[in-house]
């Protein structure tokens, strides 16, 4: 275990590739004006949007988690949520779509039984393959949670 607060960052890669990707489209849909105009601007709608929020992804702390011994900041596009340990009871993996994420179940007994989904995520694996992510937060999780 490393010291405390850990803090993970999301690579920049993806965002740079995906980034670029997403330029590409737009200058396609500009391309696309004299041909389709309607498909062209939501094109460049779209693509734009997806443009802007890998840029800001790209912005230093944007986004983050951050482990300590209360539980998980997670800091995604400037927003911040707190995951307490006792909130949840286990990582794990997921396929979504065509990335594999870190997903939690929340405690019932914590969450109660209004919430509809119990079930959360984190957006990124933050520079590790989701399993290594997953078991280093079960691992904070049994060292830190008293039920666990």
């Amino acid at each position: 275990m490393q010291n405390l607060p850990l803090i993970l960052k999301p690579g920049k890669v993806k965002n740079i590739v995906l980034l670029i990707i997403s330029i590409g489209f737009v200058i396609l849909g500009i391309s696309l004006l004299d041909k389709s105009k309607l498909i062209a601007i939501l094109n460049i709608v779209f693509f734009g949007m997806c443009f802007m929020v890998f840029l800001l992804n790209l912005i230093p702390g944007s986004s983050y988690i951050k482990i300590d011994e209360k539980g998980i900041e997670m800091k995604n596009l400037f927003r911040i949520t707190f995951i307490p340990w006792q909130a949840v009871n286990t990582f794990k993996t997921k396929w979504v779509v065509f990335n594999k994420l870190v997903v939690f179940d929340l405690n019932k007994t914590l969450v109660g039984n209004n919430m509809k989904l119990r079930q959360g995520g984190f957006p990124d694996t933050y520079g590790m393959s989701a399993a290594k992510l997953a078991q280093l937060l079960n691992e904070y999780k049994s060292k830190f949670d008293p039920e666990a």
